[in-house]
């Protein structure tokens, strides 16, 4: 496994590379799998373990349960002080889907129940889940000041955020001595896709604009959707008819079947799957790169971490493009 240092001011976190996600716990898989996944992830190395206060929340008893037996698990193994613990507030509710939720009081009351269902007092990564374009980003940046300040937060962070508000919201918090927004979580893999082939405007993907300022910027990205939903696997197993609609809709292109041909030739000179090369391509990345993996078995997250410790050099990383 590789790790490398979350820090803002004088705390860091020492985080594994690949990132467990945790979007299906309770739902596609039991709270008996759920267990076994974390703990195999911990024993291969891994200690960053991903929710959110909205997963499964389309689910008929679903609200917080995905961080609810995460809480057990904790709670059952005694392992706190193990884990790094990353969750989202802020998103639209289930009943309303397009109202944004990035007010004070909204985040604050996400932030306790994610708190009560973690079993914890403080989370160590906390993301607001959208952003609300509206909303200034010195409102948002002191409401997140004051939550670290209580001690509720350790880093906080936003996810589905353009570079150019995280920018202003860091030059804003560095101006006025708050804490700054310590990583950012979007859509990125090696299969090149934008938000409109998503089709949810409220979401934020890699961009080579994106990317450049990542790139210069040096903050941190933890990628959601880093193996693009198998796309590389599937179509060098089975060509384009072994992808569904939604996957031919979002990475299907001429770039990207290109970059599956040099997945294949990595893959077949390190030995490892084609799902693990994807992996490497974030976790070896000039940009700070993490993966989020989030799997519905064992063997797909064994395969995932087959390559954990494989770094490629930033010519590979290049190749990988096209570049």
């Amino acid at each position: 496994m590789q790790y490398a240092s979350l820090t803002s001011g004088k705390d860091s976190l020492n985080m594994s590379k690949i990132v467990l996600g945790t979007m299906i716990f309770g739902t596609r898989l039991t709270e008996k799998a759920s267990f076994e996944m974390l703990d195999y992830f911990l024993a291969q190395g891994g200690n960053c373990i991903d929710t959110a206060r909205a997963y499964v929340n389309d689910y008929p008893g679903g609200e917080g349960l995905s961080e609810t037996i995460i809480g057990r698990w904790l709670r059952d193994r005694g392992n706190r002080d193990k884990v790094i613990l990353s969750t989202k507030g802020g998103h639209p509710s289930a009943k309303d889907k397009k109202t944004i939720r990035l007010g004070r009081e909204e985040v604050a009351s996400d932030l306790e129940e994610s708190l009560r269902n973690l079993g914890v007092e403080c989370v160590d990564i906390y993301w607001l889940h959208r952003d609300d374009p509206n909303r200034s980003v010195s409102y948002i940046v002191d409401y997140l000041d004051e939550f670290v300040k209580a001690g509720k937060i350790r880093f906080p962070a936003v996810s589905n955020w353009s570079a150019r508000r995280i920018a202003e919201a860091n030059a804003y918090a560095a101006q006025a001595g708050k804490t700054p927004i310590a990583m950012s979580q979007i859509q990125w893999s090696l299969a090149a896709t934008t938000k409109e082939q998503y089709g949810d405007p409220t979401m934020e993907t890699m961009t080579p604009e994106e990317y450049a300022w990542y790139r210069e910027s040096g903050m941190p990205v933890m990628a959601y959707c880093p193996q693009a939903k198998g796309f590389f696997s599937k179509y060098l197993t089975g060509g384009e008819e072994a992808l569904n609609e939604k996957a031919r809709k979002r990475f299907l292109s001429p770039q990207n079947i290109a970059r599956a041909g040099r997945v294949q030739a990595l893959s077949e000179k390190t030995g490892l799957s084609p799902a693990a090369v994807a992996l490497s391509y974030i976790t070896s990345n000039p940009v700070p790169g993490f993966a989020i993996v989030g799997c519905s078995n064992m063997e797909q997250l064994a395969d995932s971490l087959s390559g954990a410790d494989l770094v490629l050099d930033e010519a590979q990383v290049a190749a990988l493009c096209g570049e």
